[in-house]
């Protein structure tokens, strides 16, 4: 690659000719539905003998009346899928950047288990940030919107566990959009390391701007990172001081819209199952009956500080107080407020 800076720089407008990629991004992270043909690659299943070390972890944080935001790896032991779910965070880092874990016998646990059993997992690949300003690191999602939006989260990893209805998700190879919007037209693949104004929808904490200005794609010690959400983009246009979108901005859009459409790659969903999606790789999206509110059946939801994320400029992410927990990377800083995760 002719442009293979190791540094990460945080120029004022969001691009300098060291900070481009000028040629396709070649690395495994920039694949299209075509080469997904072994699902291997982005799919683990859950033995026998790795059920039996959830269960007892499980007993063990309830035996010990660990309360869920102390759990951390030492406190919830996986000896053999501990090394599985590393070298997954591993994958999501510098493969794919999606990946499924799958068989959870949901019907075994009770609700607060299932909690349990998540948020233990997830300690071996990050751990989570907040996901609104009262706090909250585990999160819920009820039903589905119509016309799920392909995109970005606002942390380094977005962990989804279904619930017992499954669902369906897509997701999208972000460096793949990138090399066919820079085959395409060179110039608007350069306006992406422009800044853009994001919609904050409320979650700033007092005398903090309620929108946030960050590019859509940095090239950083070898790795490209995308964020993209085209709704927040145009959501923030609503404060009259934010500068306006011009039409090469919407041009950009469009294209990108449209390749995800057409790169997309549908991935089915089965109760219990554990979806992870590297915000920086690849935009998802959840669709179909993935709860029940009926039955207070609900997709959980954990955003992650990977222990071993990549490096970024300081102008592409933020850094999160910490509540219960280390500072991280991405997600929501909380009120100074006491909250329960739910």
């Amino acid at each position: 690659m002719a442009e293979t800076a190791t540094q990460c720089g945080s120029p004022a407008i969001g691009t300098s000719s060291a900070d481009v990629l000028r040629e396709p991004c070649r690395t495994a992270a920039a694949w299209r539905a075509a080469d997904l043909d072994d699902p291997a690659e982005w799919r683990f299943e859950l033995s026998p003998s790795h059920l039996d070390e959830l269960d007892a972890a499980l007993k063990a944080a309830r035996r010990n009346g660990i309360v869920l935001l102390r759990i951390t790896r030492e406190r919830f032991p996986l000896p053999s899928l501990g090394t599985e779910l590393r070298r997954i965070a591993h994958a999501l880092e510098n493969g794919r950047g999606f990946a499924v874990i799958k068989g959870i016998p949901l019907q075994r646990y009770d609700d607060a288990e299932i909690n349990t059993l998540f948020w233990g997992m997830a300690q071996y690949l990050g751990f989570p940030v907040s996901q609104d300003s009262f706090g909250r690191k585990l999160g819920r999602v009820r039903g589905a919107a119509a016309g799920p939006e392909l995109r970005t989260g606002g942390s380094d990893v977005v962990a989804l566990l279904s619930p017992r209805l499954g669902g369906s998700s897509t997701v999208v190879s972000s460096a793949a959009l990138y090399n066919e919007v820079l085959a395409r037209d060179p110039l608007l693949a350069e306006r992406m390391y422009r800044h853009f104004w994001f919609d904050r929808r409320g979650e700033q904490l007092p005398g903090e701007s309620p929108y946030r200005s960050v590019p859509l794609a940095c090239w950083c010690d070898g790795k490209l990172s995308v964020r993209y959400a085209r709704r927040d983009i145009e959501s923030a246009q609503r404060f009259p001081e934010v500068p306006r979108l011009e039409p090469a901005d919407v041009a950009l859009f469009e294209l990108i819209d449209g390749l995800a459409a057409e790169f997309r790659f549908g991935v089915d969903v089965e109760p219990g199952d554990i979806q992870l999606f590297n915000n920086y790789a690849v935009l998802h999206a959840q669709g179909g009956d993935i709860a029940d509110p009926a039955a207070g059946d609900s997709l959980r939801r954990l955003w992650l500080t990977l222990h071993d994320g990549r490096k970024l400029p300081p102008d592409f992410s933020w850094e999160t107080a910490g509540y219960g927990g280390p500072r991280g990377r991405g997600g929501v800083a909380p009120r100074d407020v006491i909250t329960r995760a739910s």
